[in-house]
């Protein structure tokens, strides 16, 4: 089976995402490990190798353990990827 190479896969700007928004929470965490309970992807728009990424979020709501976000994914001024995700702040017992 040939898997055609002439978009990226959806599962890898997936990744990108989940990535993005988890050192953002992170961040606003005070640096405690963040991790992804769930993340909703809406793809766009195809992605040709060789494109230069962009990737924001934004934190839309936060409380002592969970942390709301939406994202996007650009290329070039066009979105192709949007998306939310709750993120679970993990408390370690040093902290």
């Amino acid at each position: 089976m040939r898997i055609p190479q002439s978009v990226i896969h959806g599962g890898l700007l997936a990744t990108l995402m989940d990535h993005a928004l988890s050192a953002i929470a992170r961040e606003a965490a005070g640096r405690l490990p963040c991790v992804t309970i769930q993340l909703d992807s809406h793809f766009l728009s195809a992605v040709q190798p060789g494109s230069f990424i962009v990737a924001r979020g934004r934190i839309t709501r936060r409380s002592s353990t969970l942390v709301f976000m939406q994202g996007a994914l650009s290329v070039e001024k066009d979105k192709v990827v949007t998306g939310n995700a709750i993120l679970k702040i993990i408390k370690t017992a040093s902290r």
